[in-house]
């Protein structure tokens, strides 16, 4: 009998106390054409929030932020996600119309992504068209054999031709003020979600004329819930959302800290590379670091990206030193500063027609 024995770990199901949030995700056709590369992404968590968290804690981020009682309703629903933990090592087994997928086990975080492959016509069968958002199909996560709840997810399947946006989500979607951190604070927790004026009516022409859009936010993944209802209650297109990691012992403070460069370009570049065929329009604010962002991918793909429009905070504008540098060395037509997206509605919406109808 050997002395130590094979040690080999056992896959975890999710539990009865645990549960599973799927993130609205794309899928794209495979290289043969025949079927569809599906991304599935999720996060596996526990509900239970200990007692040290849900008042001590809870107490403690309430009066050093000054939220009053008019607020507490927002507080406690958004910061809820914050203080639940995230479940490592758990399966996921998703089912798609009759089949089952491995798709991944859940990070440090209980964050989960992996890609599946199905036919082409085993998925025709299965999709819906959502209204003016395309065709989606459904996935379930596979539980224990006497676990009889659902926990389901949407993809949207994306053609290899065509427009897509690429959309940040604070101050361009919606009023965050990022530049200001307490009334940020206030903003994401304390008060109710505003979205800029015109930007709803402008996405909506956009999703009838064809595009498809990816909300890549420096918001973190603990959001999620709270902003996939705000884009639904406010009319915005369905699309995959592409948030970050975030922890809730680096500290609330630090909830914007984080150099949003990597995250951004590390979710934008596998959409890029899913779609090379696709034509895209990127847009965001010069809150934060958008326009070093999309600066440089104009000129890694300036034959991919039809334009990019940055809403202007705090002043800035064409001649902003920093502006400048971001978009130096490429055509001044592909680039536009705004303050109000009555400014640009024309002109995306004129991409985005163009860029359809040549498909």
């Amino acid at each position: 009998m050997p002395l130590f024995r094979t040690y080999r770990r056992t896959r975890k199901i999710v539990s009865r106390e645990e549960q599973i949030v799927f993130y609205p995700s794309f899928a794209s056709r495979t290289p043969d054409g025949q079927g569809w590369s599906v991304v599935v992404q999720g996060c596996v968590f526990d509900p239970r929030i200990p007692w040290f968290r849900r008042s001590p804690v809870m107490g403690l981020i309430k009066r050093a932020m000054r939220i009053d009682r008019s607020a507490d309703e927002y507080f406690r629903q958004r910061m809820h996600h914050f203080l639940m933990a995230g479940l490592k090592g758990r399966a996921i087994t998703v089912k798609v119309g009759d089949r089952e997928f491995q798709v991944a086990e859940s990070d440090y975080m209980g964050l989960f992504r992996g890609t599946i492959e199905i036919g082409d016509d085993f998925a025709s069968g299965l999709t819906e068209f959502v209204a003016n958002s395309g065709r989606w199909l459904g996935c379930e996560a596979i539980l224990g054999p006497t676990d009889k709840r659902s926990f389901r997810g949407k993809l949207q399947l994306i053609e290899p031709r065509g427009v897509s946006i690429i959309s940040d989500v604070d101050d361009t979607i919606k009023h965050s003020n990022v530049g200001n951190r307490r009334d940020l604070f206030r903003n994401t927790f304390a008060r109710h979600f505003v979205p800029v004026t015109g930007m709803p009516e402008l996405y909506r022409e956009c999703a009838v004329a064809g595009a498809v859009f990816h909300f890549v936010s420096g918001s973190p993944w603990q959001l999620f819930e709270s902003l996939n209802e705000f884009c639904r209650a406010e009319g915005y297109p369905a699309g995959s959302f592409h948030l970050k990691r975030f922890r809730f012992r680096e500290a609330a403070r630090k909830l914007r800290m984080s150099p949003q460069k990597t995250h951004k370009r590390s979710a934008i570049e596998p959409i890029l590379a899913a779609f090379p065929n696709r034509r895209f329009v990127l847009i965001g604010d010069s809150g934060e670091q958008d326009p070093e962002i999309y600066g440089s991918l104009l000129r890694e793909f300036p034959n991919r990206i039809l334009g990019v429009f940055i809403r202007a905070i705090r002043g800035d504008s064409r001649k902003t030193e920093r502006i400048q540098k971001a978009f130096a060395g490429i055509r001044p037509e592909l680039w536009t500063i705004y303050t109000d997206p009555s400014e640009i509605r024309h002109n995306v919406s004129q991409l985005v027609a163009i860029g359809c109808s040549s498909t």
